[in-house]
């Protein structure tokens, strides 16, 4: 049975939840007047303390002995890998192999280093999803219905996928199939037919997806806010659309795979029941016909640079609440200050509750019930970016609160409590990545394909306590940058505007079915006839 509270306690708690709604309650939000093309929030209150909790809420918890004390951190260590086998065959291709005999189960996953970000964008944007998914449609053996009851008889998965920096097919099973999985594997990498007949049903599925888009604001708003961002020339910024896929035909696809589907451009990771010597015989069987060839090299790409703060308003007339998506440049995987900057937006917005976001957006203020924030592990320097949803009404104040602590978080940058705390989380949390021999296999090759390599996945928690509070401030100095945002609101017009243009930021209102790509939707503003 659940038990009542005295009258006491709950007359000092609607006391000091009072408090707190006068001391966060009257906020405005005003232009910086260092920099007019920004955001920023200033609180009028009875402290004057932008932030600070009430007086009745500090007297109520002042000096209690009552409470539970946290554990301290854990302590970061490097971790202990099992043993790993590693080789690379004749024709270039590279195997990971980790071991584990307890469970009779082996999963071999297949990643090749071609995605979208090997696609042309006048011409075969698209391909590589699209090949992805024929491989599993046919090979010049087996039907894709054949495929399916081969590997549904054993109880097995067989998965193929592509994204941005990879493609991958992934094969599981008890380990006792483990020659099917091969078998399997090798044919739909070494000999997919792309056959005609599967074509229409796969174009449906990446039409259906792209169609979803604009059933959820949060998708609306990350494609818009990444074509803005990243921009035309990079691959991050191209907005696939329904003519894209349309014009993919067998021939596109076949010359994709031909191009980048070889083995010295993959890399094979083994995890599970498996024997390391026989493997290798194995292997050689599966792949060892498998030819290489010239790839050709990825192009860099650069990220625009954004001198002002400017806002994309995509009206959508039927929603209740205004979805945003706001940020500016990243970092990338590999640059030194990686480390620092991912402690400080942890504490900045990557830490669920208990982040600087979450406690001044959501808990003090109520403009939210979900903000985060995120840099991300990519490849080349992908983006900084805060999400969160909020009632239309308080759309401006959303963005503004949390701006204002994104502009904190560089001016101050973290404490030595909130660094240790997020040193804390990575030494504890890591290591349940590693648990599995497949989730140890995965984090290699993902370390890999970014130029990391195993000591990353082993020293990972270690390099992570090793960033000291100064270094972690100049991190927070450095990438973030307040000031110079992409921002986009997917809600209400007719009442998020207004919010807006009282801020005097430059910023474009469209309909929620207006283009993606701000090219495209300049082209159709040529085009359009004048208005009388």
């Amino acid at each position: 049975m659940r038990r009542r509270a005295g009258i006491g306690a709950s007359v000092l708690a609607l006391a000091a939840l009072a408090a707190m709604a006068a001391a966060c309650g009257g906020s405005r939000a005003k232009k910086s007047a260092g920099n007019p093309a920004s955001i920023e929030v200033s609180y009028e209150s009875g402290t004057g303390q932008p932030g600070g909790p009430p007086a009745a809420m500090t007297d109520f918890w002042r000096n209690r002995k009552d409470l539970i004390q946290a554990p301290p951190p854990p302590r970061a260590t490097e971790l202990a890998l099992p043993a790993i086998d590693r080789w690379k065959m004749r024709n270039g291709l590279e195997v990971v192999v980790v071991p584990r005999t307890d469970l009779p189960v082996a999963t071999f996953t297949m990643t090749v280093k071609a995605g979208g970000y090997d696609e042309d964008k006048a011409s075969t944007l698209g391909v590589s999803s699209f090949t992805a998914a024929m491989l599993r449609k046919g090979t010049r053996t087996r039907s894709a219905d054949a495929i399916s009851r081969a590997i549904d008889f054993v109880g097995g998965t067989l998965e193929t996928q592509a994204g941005d920096e990879s493609s991958s097919a992934i094969c599981a099973a008890l380990s006792r199939d483990a020659p099917l999985c091969l078998d399997l594997l090798s044919d739909v990498l070494m000999h997919p037919s792309f056959p005609e007949a599967e074509i229409p049903e796969v174009r449906d599925q990446i039409l259906a997806a792209l169609n979803s888009r604009y059933d959820n604001p949060f998708e609306l708003a990350s494609a818009h806010f990444d074509n803005l961002l990243f921009g035309e020339k990079h691959p991050d910024g191209w907005v696939l659309t329904p003519d894209d896929v349309n014009k993919i035909d067998r021939e596109q696809m076949q010359t994709f795979w031909k191009t980048f589907y070889r083995p010295n451009n993959a890399v094979l990771a083994v995890a599970g029941d498996v024997d390391p010597i026989r493997l290798r015989a194995d292997l050689a069987r599966a792949f060892g016909s498998w030819e290489r060839a010239d790839v050709p090299e990825r192009p860099y790409f650069k990220v625009p640079d954004l001198k002002i703060t400017r806002i994309l308003l995509v009206d959508r007339p039927d929603l209740t609440q205004s979805t945003l998506v706001f940020g500016h440049r990243g970092i990338k995987h590999v640059d030194p200050a990686w480390f620092a900057v991912t402690l400080v937006n942890y504490v900045l917005g990557g830490s669920d509750f208990s982040s600087r976001l979450m406690t001044e957006v959501r808990a003090k203020r109520g403009l939210t019930y979900g903000i985060s924030s995120s840099f991300g592990a990519s490849l080349y320097e992908g983006a900084f970016r805060v999400s969160a949803s909020t009632k239309n009404a308080t759309a401006w104040d959303a963005l503004a609160a949390a701006v204002a602590e994104v502009r904190r978080m560089k001016t101050d940058g973290p404490t030595a409590g909130e660094l240790a705390k997020a040193q804390g989380f990575y030494a504890g949390s890591y290591p349940f990545h590693l648990q599995t021999a497949e989730g140890v296999a995965s984090n290699i090759v993902a370390a890999e394909l970014h130029g990391l390599g195993i000591p990353y996945v082993r020293q990972f928690p270690v390099r992570m306590a090793a960033v000291a509070l100064p270094e972690a401030r100049e991190a927070a100095a450095n990438w973030l940058n307040p000031d110079n945002l992409w921002v986009v609101i997917v809600g209400r017009g007719a009442e998020v505007e207004p919010q807006i243009a009282k801020s005097g930021l430059p910023y474009e209102r469209i309909d929620f079915k207006a283009p993606i790509s701000y090219v495209a939707r300049a082209k159709a503003r040529q085009k359009a006839p004048p208005q009388p």
